[in-house]
């Protein structure tokens, strides 16, 4: 038991110890991107700025793939409302156990809460094309290998 107290100290020291390190890295990695001069500071501020522009006008660039993006963040927060919602009513269960006078509520969201799934595109199998012969080894290749005198 004792054993097994040490091993679970020492993995925990060892996590530290990484954390440390990590916290170090990531500590001189921001130091290095810290700008030492004024003509620096504005270097680095124009990039700043022009690479927000570009992210605002990538949208107009593509806007196949911005509604597609949309398409799936909208998905993604149905899902967060949808899960958070069910916990909410799973809270609410529980602190109805703990006071008498309030009615429970359901543990599942009503109907109109469900979140609609989107339909799933099937995929289609490729057919199997079969051009010419299948007979595509060499005299050669069919010959067994060398395999030394029998002993």
């Amino acid at each position: 038991m004792s054993g097994n107290k040490n091993g679970a100290a020492a993995n925990r020291e060892g996590k530290q110890m990484m954390f440390l390190i990590r916290s170090a890295f990531w500590l001189v990695v921001l130091i290095l991107l810290i700008p030492t001069d004024e003509a620096q500071q504005k270097q680095i501020y124009g990039t700043a700025q022009s690479a927000v522009a570009d992210i605002r006008g990538f949208c107009d660039r593509n806007p196949k793939t911005c509604a597609s993006s949309q398409y799936a963040f909208n998905v993604l927060i149905q899902k967060a409302q949808y899960g958070a919602q069910m916990i909410t009513t799973l809270v609410e269960e529980q602190a109805g156990n703990f006071t008498a006078d309030r009615p429970v509520a359901n543990a599942m969201p009503s109907a109109s809460a469900v979140m609609p799934v989107p339909s799933a595109v099937p995929l289609e199998p490729t057919p199997w094309v079969q051009n010419g012969s299948q007979n595509t080894l060499n005299p050669e290749d069919l010959e067994a290998d060398w395999s030394g005198p029998n002993v």
